[in-house]
């Protein structure tokens, strides 16, 4: 079983040197580099994993642009770059960066010895007011927290919802987005029998959209007690969210597929509901392009009355072998990264939502109300129900055997209850150190 992190703000508060409390962009940082005015300039080399030529990477090139424009004393060098495959062999050459910004499997880096820990310098740059610091989401907090160690702090978050295309649903006679996985099952029924030719749901059959039904339906990834050594996928839970999609997929009432086909097809006015993360919201805004209207909502409710959802998203550690004046320009500049301004920045040009809730509400609200997506985001990042994705190495392996089994029993190669045994089996042998490889 995976427990909520407690909200208990002495983490937060550990992280008030996490931001500059300036409210515009451009002058955000001036009070700390005012502070840095007698000091020598530091050079934090930073790389990061996104496409330059996407939203989220171009962003990150600008907001850096940005920094080192307000700290004349700290100069961040960015270099795009598959950081999380390629760190490790950097530091093993002893040319490691300051700052990777790398994937939620980060076990390898730990068990390498090959990070620090944030925490000494969390406290060190001054600025952030307590609104911010108690702004920051405390899932964002947690995911990639060991013990009370930060040693990797997400720097973008995602987390699984569905869009859908407001004028089908009109047509088919639905009123408004289903609050249940029942509800939802009746809606994709009737755009079936009243919308021929349009694929009434498409989902991605990876862990981060199977798990937040399973454990709104009261599932648990690992067995209570257990200490994460032993799997919990032979449930009432896992077999009723099993034959759930297989139902759905067996009646034609859904179909599974990655995420550019599912959007190449929500464009196309082919596709009523579309699975995705908040991340994929602004891809699908692109491809409806205006021609009709666009809604989203959260998962619906389980068994359990509540909804689910995992939080995923790349983070920020800081290598071993710098200086101890890298690792305080670096927390310099992960304060001014949570700062207001920029993440209302971020989450209006990343594609991804802020990580605090002062960042989306500094959103203007023609933004926010022309982009319902990230008032969705924001309200399943703040639930108590949405959990960190799992980091664990062993967990990776555990990922991918939930996969298969998932897709086996959907698609009919499996039946639910041996697809299901066959993942436990699997499972419990990963958490307990036997490898696929």
């Amino acid at each position: 079983m995976i427990s909520r992190p407690s909200p208990a703000r002495r983490q937060i508060v550990g992280i008030v040197g996490l931001a500059c409390s300036t409210t515009v962009l451009a002058g955000c940082g001036a009070g700390v580099a005012k502070a840095n005015t007698q000091t020598q300039k530091t050079t934090v080399t930073l790389w990061e994993s996104h496409s330059s030529g996407g939203p989220a990477g171009a962003t990150i090139a600008t907001l850096v642009k940005k920094f080192n424009h307000t700290h004349p004393n700290i100069v961040i060098d960015l270099t795009v770059t598959k950081a999380t495959h390629k760190a490790l062999g950097a530091l093993a050459a002893g040319d490691a960066p300051t700052i990777a910004w790398i994937s939620h499997y980060d076990g390898n880096f730990l068990s390498a010895h090959a990070l620090v820990s944030w925490n000494p310098y969390m406290h060190s740059a001054k600025g952030m007011s307590a609104a911010e610091a108690q702004s920051i989401y405390p899932v964002v907090l947690h995911n990639g927290q060991v013990g009370s160690q930060h040693y990797r702090v997400e720097a973008d978050s995602k987390v699984s919802q569905l869009t859908y295309n407001k004028a089908l649903f009109a047509k088919a006679g639905i009123t408004s987005p289903p609050a249940t996985w029942a509800a939802l099952a009746a809606d994709v029924a009737t755009i079936k029998q009243k919308l021929p030719g349009v694929i009434p749901l498409a989902w991605k059959d990876s862990s981060a959209h199977i798990l937040p039904p399973f454990l709104s339906n009261g599932g648990h990834i690992y067995k209570p007690g257990s200490n994460q050594k032993q799997a919990d996928f032979l449930s009432p839970a896992a077999s009723a969210t099993f034959t759930y999609f297989r139902r759905l997929y067996q009646a034609h009432e859904m179909i599974l597929a990655h995420g550019s086909t599912i959007r190449e097809d929500f464009g196309a006015n082919k596709l009523a509901i579309a699975d995705g993360t908040s991340a994929g919201y602004q891809k699908i805004l692109q491809v409806a392009n205006g021609r009709f209207p666009v809604g989203v909502f959260a998962y619906p409710s389980g068994s359990t009355g509540h909804t689910a959802n995992l939080v995923q998203g790349l983070g920020f550690v800081l290598m071993k072998g710098r200086t101890q004046a890298e690792y305080q320009a670096a927390s310099v500049f992960l304060s001014w990264w949570f700062s207001t301004p920029i993440q209302a920045y971020w989450g209006q040009h990343s594609g991804y939502p802020p990580e605090t809730t002062t960042g989306y509400q500094s959103i203007p609200a023609s933004y926010r109300a022309s982009h319902r997506g990230l008032a969705v985001a924001t309200h399943i990042l703040q639930s108590p129900y949405t959990i960190s994705r799992p980091v664990p190495d062993s967990y990776k392996e555990v990922q991918a055997a939930l996969d298969t089994a998932f897709y086996n029993a959907v698609t009919g190669t499996d039946t639910v209850s041996h697809a299901l045994q066959t993942l436990e089996h699997q499972a419990n042998g990963y958490l307990n150190g036997q490898s696929a490889l």
